[in-house]
Formats: structure tokens, C-alpha cells, sequence
């Protein structure tokens, strides 16, 4: 990776800061993967339809059964569309032949094979979450049942057909990394080998070059998705995939990502931390209020946005007593928090004050991954927010179960391993690149820019969600205006949607998604066409 890190002092916030995603944890700024691990074990069930076993080519570490292909459909834009699923390992190899880990991945091809179309491959973040998130929750063919304010129904969960799938615009292959879903160390290996910004980069990327030559598929245009520390993963890939050859993506289409360490985990010094939160306040305030969707939420919050980086900053540079008393009565209004916390922290807001004390006098702590939703706070004495996350901690068994289930019965794949859906020893052991003549925060803004120049025709989608405080919105818009211009290149993307880290758990977001990132990918198509 050519510029994968930022010389910013204080690398301790890295250990912290472990994204997302999707998950960051309850930790300092950023930490996507901050519920406890989670492991589980399949109860019986019955084989899907129509499966057809392939025997792996060595034994995995679990004992994992053989891979799995079953054959469905689905109706989507009022069409009938088939399509072949596979559940299984791909066994990967160092230079010697020998086996060094299995990644246990389900990829969903549309029938009749056609080498011609595009393949997405699909990474969820943590470090040390699985790619269920986005296989069950935006993309893949079915979807776990939700209201309509993203709120993950049960126990029990249940999944129905997914109208918004990906399947009609694009293959999909969900990759679960070392130490998360089913994918495992092989013996003898250690699994802190893999966990790494370095590392991770470079068996992926592997992964990726073997699972096209073994389908026959290097002929396809190549996309990468990713969520949280998953779009950072998709730019460092994508950086790989172009310098080692063989394959080179045509498109990435980042989910509420992280992107630049330095801005989630900011110094208590640094006044754009804050402002760049400010106006995912401001979402959750307005929301409050009644204002809810994507296309009222813009124009609400225009003013806040143009007041964070403006008159804000200016406040916050002329020093904390002074910046305090300049604004502590704008951000009371726009954050709906009581003028006297606002002017207690000195008008600087940390996300662990705004969900303690927002709706503190009806006894509600606010989700960091989602703004909008709350949950009674257990300790409503205390002045920091403890207990379990609203959205990420209270949903945990319902994703697992809803895995494991459709795994056994409709992808005919049933083993008693153990998944791991969120694993939070990833996290805690990952490797950011840091040492004593290397410090820093990891950022990847540099990585898309050059993959950007290495091909100009790349195509970047980056969605983010309004009520997102663990990556706030406003960062992935600000970023990509620093960058300078880049003659030819196609212009980057910026999206935002109603709803939180996981901004694809609100139904009309999930659509929004889908309508934006296959609109990127035909604009891509069209500039590279196919023989």
C-alpha cells in the first residue's frame, strides 16, 4: 500500500479505533466490531433443495463440510430471475504449496453462467465481522425482516426475499476474512498472522485472484463492496490488485466507511473531529422532530453543515473557554441537547455525551450506530454511557440465528462449527502498521485517489448514513473534496441516506442503495465496453 498510513501523533487511539462494521465497538471513536465475539453452533435442519456437494481439496480446520450448490429464483423488477448458490471454503496457499488458511465464502451466480457479467465481491468490517450484514441485511437474495425504521424484527428473526438484491445488476460473492464466519487459520498457523492492515490486504487479494480463475470468471468486470473497516479494506485490495496483476476493479462502492482513521479517533485538540460530528447530531435532532427520509433530511441540514465548518471551527480555534461561550447556544440548537451539557464540555461533543444525554430524561441511551434509535439506559445514574448497544449489541443473536438457519435449510450447508458472526479478539489483536519509527492513523483516502489515477475510469460510490456516529456522514464528503482534481478520472460519488452506520436496515434506504450503486456500475459499463 503506497500511502496507507498518516503521520499523526498519538497511534494509541488506532488500538481504539477499530472500525466498524459494519462494526465499530463501543470503545473510543471507532470501533466496528464492538460487540462481544459471537459463536454459535447449527442445530439440525434439513439440506436444502437440489444441492450438488464438491469435495474440497483438503480437510479445512473445522472439519467444514463440503461445498455446497443449490439452485432458487427469485422475482426482481417484476422478473424472474435464477440463480445457483455456493457455500463453501477456498483453501489458500503460500509459496510452497502449502495450505495457510480456508475462507468460507457463498457466492450467487445468475443462470446461465455468463463469464461477461459482473462479479462484486462483498466484505463486512470490525476488524472481525463476517459478511452477514450485508449478505442478509443489503444485498444478497434474501434479507432479514425489519420495520420501517431499520429495526431488526424477533426473536425470532426471519428472512423473506430481498426486492432489493444486487442479483439482477451483478454476481455476488460474500467473503468472510480469518477469524470471522466459518473462515479459519489453517493447522499450525497463527490466526494474529492475518490480522493486519498489511496482511488482511494481501491473502484477500488473493483470494479474490483464485476465486476467478478457479470460476472462469477473469473476464468479468471486477467491483468490490465494502462496510466500515470494509471499505478501507476494498481501497487497500483494490491498490493490490492493480500493482500485482491479474485483476483490477472496475468499480468500489464503500458503505458508511472508514476512511481516514485520523478524522474518527481525532485528537482533543483538533476542532475538526467535532465538527465533522456536529451535523450527524443535527440528523438525529431533526429526526426527533418528525423529519424523517432521505429527501427532507438534505435541506434540514444544510445549515448545519455549513455552520460546522465555518463559524464553528473558527469558535473552536479561538480556544476551549472562549470557543465554548462563542458556541455553545448554536450547538445546543442544532444537537438538541441542553445548553448547560453544551457549555459544561465547552461545546465540544463527544458521541459518548450526545447518546447518554440526549434523551436522558425519558431514561434512553441512543445507539452509535444509529443516532435515531434508543433503548432504556441501565445505568441512568451514571454520567457515561454502559450497557449493551441498542442496535449493534441487542441484534447480535437475532444475524446469527438468521445464518445459521438459511445456511442449513435453503444453502444446504450444515456443520456444528462454530461461527463466528462478530469476534471481537480480532480487534483487540489487529495490526494497524504502527511502531516506533512508524506512527500514525491508518487512512486509505490516498490509496483511492491513486488506484483513481491508476485507472480513470474507476468508478467510487461511498454511501453514508445521516444518523451514522461512528463515521459521520459529513467526513466521507469532506475527505473527497480535499483531494485534488485528477484529469480524466471519474468523479467520486457521495451519497447520504436516512440511517445510521447500517444505513441499508431502513427499507427505502436499502432501495436508495441499490438504485445508486446500479446506476454507477451501468455509468462504468458503458465507459469500458465489453468484447
Amino acid at each position: 500500500m503506497t500511502k496507507a498510513y498518516r503521520s499523526i501523533a498519538c497511534a494509541l487511539g488506532l488500538g481504539a479505533c477499530l472500525l466498524i462494521l459494519a462494526f465499530l465497538a463501543p470503545a473510543p471513536a471507532e470501533n466496528v466490531g464492538h460487540a462481544p465475539a459471537t459463536e454459535a453452533s447449527a442445530p439440525s435442519a434439513p439440506h436444502a433443495e437440489q444441492p450438488d456437494a464438491k469435495p474440497e481439496q483438503s480437510a479445512a480446520p473445522d472439519l467444514l463440510p463440503p461445498t455446497s450448490v443449490t439452485h432458487h429464483a427469485i422475482t426482481l423488477s417484476g422478473a424472474p430471475l435464477p440463480y445457483s448458490a455456493t457455500a463453501g471454503t477456498l483453501l489458500l496457499r503460500d509459496d510452497q504449496g502449502k495450505t495457510i488458511a480456508s475462507i468460507f465464502y457463498v457466492a450467487y451466480v445468475k443462470e446461465p453462467l455468463d463469464t461477461k457479467r459482473p462479479v462484486t465481491f462483498v466484505f463486512n468490517g470490525g476488524p472481525g465481522a463476517s459478511s452477514a450484514y450485508l449478505h442478509l441485511g443489503a444485498m444478497g437474495p434474501k434479507a432479514i425482516e425489519v420495520t420501517d425504521k431499520g429495526e431488526v424484527v424477533g426473536p425470532p428473526s426471519r428472512l423473506s426475499d430481498n426486492d432489493s438484491s444486487w442479483l439482477d445488476f451483478t454476481d455476488l460473492v460474500f467473503v468472510d476474512p480469518v477469524g470471522t464466519g466459518y473462515s479459519r487459520a489453517a493447522q499450525g498457523k497463527d490466526e494474529r498472522d492475518f490480522f493486519g492492515v498489511e496482511h488482511d490486504t494481501e491473502y484477500l487479494a488473493d483470494f479474490i485472484r483464485s476465486y476467478l480463475i478457479d470460476n472462469a470468471r477473469l473476464s468479468s468486470p471486477l467491483f468490490l463492496a465494502g462496510e466500515s473497516y470494509g471499505g478501507f479494506r476494498a481501497a487497500t485490495i483494490t491498490r493490490d490488485l492493480q500493482k500485482k496483476g491479474g485483476a483490477s476493479p472496475s468499480g468500489l462502492v464503500l458503505i458508511s466507511p472508514a476512511l481516514e482513521f485520523a478524522l474518527l479517533n481525532g485528537e482533543d485538540y483538533d476542532p475538526l473531529t467535532w465538527a465533522l460530528l456536529l451535523p450527524s447530531y443535527a440528523a438525529v435532532n431533526v429526526e426527533s422532530k418528525g423529519i424523517t427520509g432521505r429527501e427532507a433530511l438534505g435541506p434540514a441540514l444544510k445549515d448545519a453543515e455549513r455552520y460546522a465548518l465555518s463559524d464553528y471551527l473558527v469558535a473552536l480555534a479561538s480556544g476551549g473557554e472562549d470557543g465554548g461561550k462563542l458556541a455553545s447556544g448554536k450547538v445546543a440548537a442544532l444537537s438538541g441537547l441542553p445548553q448547560e451539557v453544551v457549555e459544561r464540555h465547552l461545546a465540544r461533543i463527544e458521541p459518548q455525551t450526545f447518546i447518554k444525554e440526549f434523551d436522558r430524561a425519558h431514561g434512553q441511551v441512543l445507539s452509535r450506530y444509529d443516532g435515531s434509535v434508543g433503548g432504556p439506559d441501565p445505568n441512568p445514574a451514571s454520567s457515561w454511557p454502559h450497557g449493551p448497544d441498542p442496535v449493534l449489541d441487542a441484534t447480535v443473536p437475532l444475524w446469527t440465528s438468521a445464518f445459521l438457519q438459511y445456511a442449513q435449510d435453503e444453502l444446504g450447508y450444515k456443520t456444528d462449527a462454530t461461527y463466528q458472526l462478530l469476534n471481537r479478539d480480532v480487534r483487540s489483536k489487529w495490526d494497524f502498521g504502527t511502531s516506533p519509527t512508524h506512527q500514525g492513523y491508518a487512512g486509505v483516502i490516498d490509496d483511492i485517489q491513486d488506484a483513481r489515477a491508476a485507472n480513470r475510469s474507476l468508478g467510487v460510490l461511498i454511501a453514508a448514513g445521516y444518523t451514522d456516529l461512528i463515521t459521520p456522514y459529513l467526513s466521507a464528503s469532506y475527505l473527497v473534496g480535499q483531494l485534488p482534481p485528477l484529469q480524466g478520472a471519474t468523479p467520486i460519488e457521495v451519497e447520504n441516506y436516512a440511517g445510521g452506520h447500517m444505513l441499508y436496515l431502513r427499507p427505502d434506504s436499502r432501495r436508495a442503495l441499490k438504485q445508486d450503486a446500479e446506476a454507477m456500475y451501468e455509468r462504468v459499463l458503458k465507459s469500458q465496453p465489453q468484447g
